[in-house]
């Protein structure tokens, strides 16, 4: 290497200092490199996959990949909110749930797979399952925005809310008009909006008018160039929570946006985002109110008190709900886990919807081997994808679904956004998180998990009504796809143990 860059820029062109320049340059990048490779094996030796791929990046671009490591190759949201964050769950477990065991934790009433799904949630730190909650299941977006829009009307006490996408559109403006009602009658309204998704909204004259209507509005993990240097900046809250008066709360797959939100980019007109959500009323309350504390806490510094708290009944023909926080800070892969042992507990039949379909080695072994002990494993995914990378990593793994006899299935009428399991008839599942890294290490989301075989007949209705308006990929149409697609699928696929 000496011999040719001085052969080349000395020797030929003349360019000794130059040629010295690079030389150390080369040198230094190198020997980053090498110091980056070390640090990955110690962080990323439990997942030896993504620890390989960032070590091979590195070395194909030496400078380019070393900068692209520093902005994402670790999940650091920052050493400040890092302390703040395990300080507050801390807080949030002695004061706020009060330390004390809860009457409405079911014990025994749960059959063998719920309690197993259950314990998955617990030993990763989340709220026990408690009883006593009526879950309505909506489908319809007008339906879902009615919702948001009444119980904001009816709020006496408080309103609080976080979503990663607000829009300045009419659905954005309906809600934003509610939240003002609210302010204009006393109620305290509090909305957390992440910095990356709500970028538009944090900087247009609708959040000035909510703010001069009384509505305290926050950006969440601010995006700023500096704090690359610091954190990852990629990191975002991707949570849709609604709260009011600590006794009805709301969330799913649905953003303050109208449907056709992306209308102008990827996704047509004829693609509109279609949605899952749950209103929920009961003790789960309290734990989905809890999760907004931490979080607004982690962001404004504001520490909550555990009088600022309801304590939602149990209601007359309730049912159990768990309701699972996940995020970089809680370092325990709670989603991963939970999907994995969704699939593995299945007996009959697993449905999982999500609009983005690049999961790990495990969850993608799980699916194979349950298709494969006869359990009917169906998989539901948007046809059109407003992430061409995203849709085209989801299709490399398709071949090895249906091989082992996964059905999957391609959605027609729609961005299908919803992120749902049913479970046997048993247990249904609405999360903010897709089934990909991500949301598996990276975002902050939201999973309600409903023990209940109602509930779980009600999802699994909304699941077919994905399948009716979706087309089966054919496993012998499939293998005889062109060389070209098959190749730049399995070259974004490469990508996904990078996020």
């Amino acid at each position: 290497m000496d011999w040719l860059i001085h052969h080349t820029l000395a020797d030929r062109l003349g360019m000794e200092r130059l040629a010295t320049v690079f030389l150390w340059t080369v040198i230094a990048a190198f020997a980053l490199n090498v110091c980056l490779a070390l640090r990955i094996v110690w962080t990323k030796g439990a997942r030896p996959t993504s620890a390989l791929a960032w070590i091979a990046t590195l070395f194909a671009m030496p400078i380019l990949g070393a900068v692209v490591y520093v902005i994402i190759g670790e999940n650091r949201i920052g050493s400040v909110r890092r302390k703040r964050h395990a300080r507050i769950v801390v807080a949030a477990e002695a004061a706020l749930r009060g330390g004390r065991p809860d009457p409405r934790v079911l014990a025994g009433a749960m059959s063998t797979p719920d309690l197993q799904l259950a314990h998955v949630g617990e030993s990763s730190g989340a709220p026990q399952v408690l009883n006593g909650n009526l879950v309505q299941l909506s489908g319809d977006p007008d339906e879902q925005v009615a919702w948001i829009e009444r119980d904001i009307d009816a709020a006496t006490r408080s309103v609080d809310l976080i979503f990663y996408i607000w829009e300045l559109d009419r659905t954005g403006r309906r809600v934003g008009d509610a939240l003002l009602r609210a302010a204009a009658r006393g109620v305290r309204v509090r909305l957390l909006v992440d910095s990356i998704g709500s970028r538009a909204f944090l900087a247009s004259p609708e959040l000035r008018r909510l703010r001069g209507g009384g509505v305290r509005v926050v950006e969440a993990l601010p995006a700023r160039v500096v704090r690359m240097l610091f954190a990852r900046v990629d990191i975002r809250n991707h949570r849709k929570l609604v709260v009011v008066d600590g006794t009805v709360a709301q969330t799913g797959s649905r953003n303050v946006a109208d449907p056709d939100f992306k209308a102008d980019g990827r996704l047509g007109a004829s693609e509109p985002y279609v949605d899952s959500w749950i209103r929920i009323r009961g003790p789960v309350v309290r734990d989905l109110e809890v999760f907004f504390l931490e979080d607004w806490e982690l962001d404004t510094g504001d520490r909550p008190v555990a009088s600022d708290l309801a304590e939602p009944e149990s209601l007359p023909g309730g049912i159990p709900v768990q309701v699972i926080p996940s995020g970089p800070n809680f370092e325990n892969s709670v989603v991963r886990g939970l999907v994995q042992a969704a699939i593995q507990v299945a007996r009959q039949e697993i449905v999982l919807s999500t609009p983005y379909f690049v999961p790990d080695s495990p969850t993608m072994a799980a699916m194979e081997v349950a298709a494969r002990r006869g359990v009917r494993v169906t998989l539901i995914v948007p046809r059109a994808n407003d992430s061409l990378l995203a849709a085209w990593a989801s299709r490399a793994s398709y071949g090895r679904l249906l091989e082992a006899g996964v059905e999957v299935w391609e959605y027609g009428r729609g961005f299908l956004h919803s992120k749902t399991i049913s479970v046997d008839d048993e247990m249904g599942i609405i999360t903010t998180a897709n089934l990909d890294r991500r949301s598996y290490e990276i975002n902050f989301e939201t999973t309600v998990v409903v023990y209940d075989d109602a509930f779980a007949v009600q999802v699994r209705r909304l699941q077919q009504s994905y399948i009716a308006d979706s087309v089966r990929i054919d496993e012998g149409a499939w293998e005889r796809r062109s060389v070209g697609t098959r190749f730049k699928e399995n070259l974004a696929n490469l990508m996904a143990p990078l996020l």
